[in-house]
């Protein structure tokens, strides 16, 4: 607690040096938004505890998840100041950072005593960035890699080509005497669709935009290569779901929890639920979550944090850097952490206790991240490539077709 109190003292009189210049802050207190789940009853339960040693409040305003983007982002295009901060994925900021419709807060991070950027993973570092200068204080660590069942799998497989052979062990259609009906499964829905490839993706080499020249790859044969064990998995090997086509978050974790696939890739957010003996009563802790299989470039696991982003119009920035720069320090973070939240921080996700309570924390610091795309024209792009490619996962199109018409779409959009 002393410890606490002191780093707050810092930060507060960081908080004046940076703000020296005399600007005046509304009446009020900064309000954050933030979507129902861990990340929200994490941020409510710092913000309490923050105003107990401070006695200056944050307003943590929960949203329901339905609807939850498109709001924030018409209140942050439209100029209002209904909100200071929202909390969301990394992925959307380049658009807003762009835009001007968040607040680069390279300066405080950087210059805060004590803050130690370098506790943060590259990857993550450039998730929180934009055109080099950060634009999102790092909350949550999120992943997406291979999780499979301890109880059918002897070893992780550490290739695809491994993972193939297994998951046709698991299908029952291959093995009458398969415990699974499938062994595999992965979120193919047509909104989720780019973020699910970037791990093989990068693992064959390819890449969908060369984010220095805005060159277009996604028509390259490594992308197309890639690509490929995806549609194989479903329409010629079925050893995965045929509905995978609609599956997101949810889906991969109730087949799990029902024994429905042998293994999946599926998100450590969902890794406390695989553990607890009251959601997963079955086969509870009979799960392992491990590093991407490798291709030819080697094994590249989807790194996927989430932080809070500055509204540029915001009129409590003051108080609203005060409390994030506490918030995701290495004392806010534990806080946070300890409330249900994930905090990126390596110092935090290195220690016995959280890796005695999340075991898969191990296997992350030891993964190669890779991130999303950091150009402002990343939406653009991730539409196109979900349409088309969710046309070659469909078997509506070959991948070869999907590919090459994403790749003249996005040619001829950006």
């Amino acid at each position: 607690m002393k410890k606490l109190v002191t780093s707050l003292m810092v930060f507060c009189m960081i908080a004046s040096m940076c703000f020296a210049s005399g600007s005046q802050e509304a009446e009020g207190n900064p309000i954050i938004w933030a979507k129902s789940g861990p990340e929200g009853t994490a941020l409510l339960a710092a913000a309490e505890a923050y105003k107990e040693e401070t006695g200056k409040t944050v307003d943590v305003v929960i949203q329901g998840r339905s609807g939850y983007r498109p709001a924030y982002n018409t209140a942050l295009l439209a100029g209002s100041t209904e909100l200071d901060a929202v909390l969301d994925t990394a992925f959307v900021v380049p658009g807003l950072a762009a835009g001007g419709h968040i607040l680069s807060i390279d300066e405080y991070v950087k210059n805060a005593e004590g803050y130690n950027i370098e506790d943060f993973d590259d990857v993550i570092q450039s998730e929180m960035s934009y055109n080099g200068e950060w634009y999102m204080f790092p909350t949550d660590m999120s992943a997406e890699s291979l999780v499979y069942r301890t109880d059918l799998f002897e070893k992780a497989p550490e290739t695809w080509d491994e993972l193939i052979e297994m998951a046709k062990q698991f299908t029952r259609s291959m093995n009458p005497d398969s415990p699974t009906e499938y062994g595999f499964g992965f979120s193919g829905a047509n909104s989720v669709l780019e973020g699910t490839f970037q791990g093989i993706m990068k693992a064959y080499g390819a890449e969908l935009v060369d984010e220095n020249t805005l060159e277009i790859k996604v028509d390259s044969p490594e992308a197309k290569e890639a690509f490929q064990i995806y549609a194989d998995m479903r329409n010629d090997l079925q050893i995965v779901p045929p509905d995978v086509t609609a599956w997101d978050y949810a889906e991969p974790l109730i087949a799990l929890q029902e024994g429905v696939v042998a293994s999946a890739q599926f998100f450590t957010a969902g890794m406390p639920d695989l553990y607890s003996e009251e959601l997963t009563p079955e086969l509870a802790g009979k799960f392992r979550f491990v590093a991407q299989p490798a291709g030819p470039y080697g094994s590249f696991t989807r790194f996927n944090p989430l932080g809070v982003m500055v509204n540029a119009n915001g009129e409590h920035r003051e108080a609203t850097i005060e409390f994030l720069l506490w918030l995701t320090s290495e004392e806010g973070g534990r806080i946070y952490t300890d409330a249900g939240g994930a905090s990126p921080r390596k110092s935090i996700m290195s220690d016995p206790k959280y890796i005695a309570e999340r075991p898969w924390y191990e296997e992350l610091l030891k993964a190669q991240g890779v991130g999303s795309i950091r150009v402002a024209e990343q939406a653009i792009i991730k539409e196109s490539f979900n349409k088309w490619a969710s046309l070659a996962l469909n078997g509506d199109m070959s991948v070869d077709e999907a590919f090459d018409s994403a790749a003249e779409e996005m040619r001829n959009s950006i």
